[in-house]
């Protein structure tokens, strides 16, 4: 701006704020408005310091996880196998009920009160990860419907009749992520029966649980599975082993029980 168009300027905000202070009470006016000065002067300071120390925290933040980082994942390294059984503890808010044996003396746990139960694993995810959720053959109608859910996608199941027991067969895909994979069944019926403990209270069960065995896959058996659940050519199959959403999404209908 050119020193004339500053004058020109100067004299146009001198006039307009003629205007606005009056002719009276000049001076009153004018510490109003130096008093409304400062105040957003001490809004905007107060604001940017909080700025600053939120981007403190962020820095410190991502400090941390570049220090540990690397130990994590060399932690998670090769933990590819896990087992669960109904005979080990099991908190009840992972949505199962206390452990009873059937007929024969085989220890076992129903589910619920709620549809949904879960596991919680510390695992490599840089395989791809098959489990397998085995239950009483006995338990097979409350099985219909069986779903699983992991890192919010849905997961295919292959049911497979054995030897007085009854698998449901499912992969975990890779994934770059650390932390916790939380594996997550949901049954699509609830059956109301009388409690063990008050025969005047019920109980909702979902599906009886017998053990959960997770291990690596290799790629051979990984194409075979994806063949099971999503008919088609092998180099097909074999192009959605790096693209977990579509491979875990894909056939979910045709592969339920």
């Amino acid at each position: 701006m050119i020193e004339q168009d500053k004058a020109v300027r100067l004299k146009t905000l001198a006039r307009e704020i003629r205007d606005e202070l009056g002719e009276h009470n000049v001076l009153d006016a004018l510490a109003r408005e130096l008093a409304v000065g400062r105040l957003a002067m001490a809004e905007l300071t107060a604001e940017l310091a909080a700025m600053r120390q939120e981007m403190d925290v962020i820095k410190l933040v991502q400090k941390g996880r570049d220090i540990l980082l690397p130990q994590a994942r060399a932690q998670y390294a090769g933990r590819r196998k896990a087992v669960i059984e109904a005979g080990m503890p099991m908190p009840s808010e992972r949505g199962f009920y206390g452990l009873e044996r059937d007929g024969v003396g085989n220890p076992f746990r129903w589910t619920g009160p709620s549809a949904a139960f879960h596991f919680d694993f510390h695992l490599d995810r840089s395989v791809p990860l098959r489990f397998v959720l085995q239950m009483p053959l006995w338990g097979a109608e409350h099985a219909q419907g069986l779903r699983a859910v992991s890192d919010d996608l849905d997961l295919p199941l292959l049911k497979r009749p054995g030897h007085r027991v009854l698998d449901f067969e499912g992969v975990l895909l890779p994934r770059e992520s650390l932390g916790v994979t939380r594996l997550t069944f949901i049954a699509e019926h609830l059956s109301t029966v009388p409690s063990n403990e008050d025969e005047t209270a019920t109980r909702q069960l979902g599906v009886p649980f017998l053990r959960l065995n997770v291990a690596e896959i290799s790629e051979a058996e990984f194409a075979e599975w994806l063949k099971s659940v999503e008919p088609g050519p092998a180099d097909a199959a074999a192009s959605k082993t790096n693209k977990p959403a579509a491979a875990a999404s894909a056939g979910a209908a045709s592969a339920a029980p």
